[in-house]
């Protein structure tokens, strides 16, 4: 009796300390879905345009420098200044929806495969002065393959390096300085869309001011307030559905198209970004879009990752494992790929593997808290 008695008592003091600890233990704050598309916004998607447009505007006054004195150092600096808003946009490659789609932005910026054969027509047409090349002619009177990134890489690399400067022609280098203009006017304009054209600078607004381009509204202001009359959300999870959609889109052409269609066709001339050999810098940007969308840049707790955590730690596990993963496998792929597809057979298995499973683990994770 005595060993049953003091077993008793053992339990309620054992039960007693459990419920004295869950009184007196912090509780744990539950992430708000609103603090989510906040800290999205304003942390990942605002940045990455911002700076974008301001690389933009810096890609702009190399190739004016480059067109008024065509040396190999102004050539290569214009590269250079091209390559860091290339990294900017492939980084924001899986928010392209809301203003990339509807204000034609994506296409007008980054559309591709080129066609090599009209853009060089249009380059001697230039030449011969049958065509009179600026910025409004690029911008009204020609379609999206021939303006954007892609184009301005053509004029700029071959092969996968940077041109010489006595290769250019006179009517490359005007074209390149028109196509600059236009290319920094989108980027700004995207900026724009999301922030708000009140919200921009001063300097940013006479640019477009001066294409006469309009803006309307803020899509960062519809996202944060989803659920609320004047925005196109009609609720808060329909606008994390958009944030998932877009992670799990740029996910799938990765391992379908970016790596998938060359490792395929094993055809150097279905590699983007081929004439800059950035190919696998692309597709890792890409990667890092993702992660910056999913895990949050520069936020404190509300994302997509603490989210889901709240729900499944294992589900967010997985999928922050994957993205790494992903990472890990196209960075252990030789570069440039439009010369290395057959050294690469293996990898592309295992990162159009990777680049799979992470679209895997973000549905699943969507599913968690979308539905």
């Amino acid at each position: 009796m005595k060993r049953k008695s003091a077993y008793k008592e053992i339990c309620k003091l054992t039960f007693a300390a459990a419920a004295i600890g869950a009184f007196s233990a912090p509780a744990v704050e539950a992430v708000e879905i609103k603090d989510v598309l906040d800290s999205y916004v304003e942390a990942t998607v605002l940045p990455t345009y911002s700076q974008m447009s301001d690389s933009a505007i810096e890609f702009n006054k190399a190739v004016a420098k480059l067109k008024e004195s065509a040396s190999d150092e102004n050539l290569a600096k214009a590269a250079a200044a091209w390559s860091k808003v290339r990294t900017s946009w492939e980084r924001s490659e899986a928010f392209l929806f809301g203003p990339a789609v509807f204000a034609s932005l994506d296409p007008n910026l980054d559309s591709w495969p080129l066609d090599q054969s009209q853009l060089d027509g249009l380059i001697k047409a230039i030449n011969e002065g049958r065509v009179a090349i600026d910025a409004g002619y690029v911008r009204g009177g020609l379609g999206a393959a021939f303006r954007g990134f892609h184009a301005a890489e053509y004029l700029l690399f071959r092969e996968g390096k940077v041109r010489k400067a006595a290769e250019m022609s006179k009517g490359e280098l005007e074209y390149l300085a028109a196509l600059a203009q236009v290319l920094t006017e989108d980027c700004v304009a995207l900026e724009s869309w999301w922030k708000g054209a009140d919200k921009l600078s001063e300097g940013k607004s006479k640019i477009l001011e001066e294409a006469e381009i309009e803006t309307g509204g803020s899509y960062a202001s519809e996202m944060k307030n989803a659920g609320k009359v004047g925005s196109r959300y009609g609720s808060q999870k329909e606008a994390l559905s958009e944030i998932f959609d877009g992670c799990i889109d740029i996910a799938d052409e990765l391992a379908e198209s970016k790596l998938g269609t060359p490792a395929k066709t094993q055809n150097p001339l279905e590699c983007e970004s081929r004439h800059s050999g950035t190919s696998l810098i692309d597709a890792v940007d890409n990667l890092i879009s993702i992660r910056n969308s999913y895990e949050g840049a520069n936020s404190e707790g509300a994302s997509l990752s603490a989210l889901v955590a709240e729900k499944s730690k294992e589900a967010d596990g997985r999928v922050r494992a994957s993205i790494d993963g992903a990472i890990k496998s196209v960075e252990s792929l030789k570069a440039p790929m439009f010369k290395n597809l057959k050294e690469n057979e293996e990898g592309f298995k295992v990162a159009i593997a990777a680049c799979e499973k992470l679209s895997e683990a973000l549905g699943k994770a969507k599913e968690l808290v979308c539905e």
